[in-house]
């Protein structure tokens, strides 16, 4: 059962908007969940300069997405990973896995010399996925009300 993955089309979209409300109600009350969902609110882009989003394909079914956002600092691109979710059916098969690997992919096709990825604290499902594609953490965000 290998995934299929490409670029997400705009055909993708109502699709991949019930995968990120799904995303968001297994994230609900996580820690760290309202803020980056209000500071990243747009988990799906198609034809975007500011990034781009994949989708992995089982049997022609859609089964996750991620979505990268890109930014320039000091001249150089940075891809993002602002979302990444497969269904809860198709994990621990390497769907996650070929989603990473295309988006690096796809990220050195549009000369970015970084590859970030954003998680959840609690989230241990996220980084062991990242960590197993070797991104490491490098930043760790730490924040109060006031």
């Amino acid at each position: 059962m290998t995934p299929l993955v490409r670029s997400a089309t705009p055909a993708d979209a109502e699709h991949c908007e019930r995968l990120e409300a799904e995303a968001r109600n297994n994230n609900a009350g996580a820690r760290g969940a309202e803020a980056f969902f209000a500071e990243q609110p747009i988990g799906f882009l198609v034809g975007a300069d500011a990034g781009f989003s994949l989708v992995a394909e089982i049997d022609n079914v859609i089964v996750g997405f991620i979505t990268l956002h890109l930014t320039q600092v000091v001249g150089e691109c940075i891809a993002t990973v602002i979302r990444v979710y497969v269904t809860a059916r198709a994990r621990r098969v390497g769907v996650g896995d070929a989603l990473i690997t295309s988006a690096k992919n796809t990220a050195r096709q549009q000369k970015c010399s970084r590859f970030d990825a954003l998680a959840l604290p609690g989230d241990r499902d996220t980084k062991n996925l990242y960590e197993r594609n070797g991104i490491t953490a490098r930043l760790i965000v730490a924040t109060t009300k006031l």
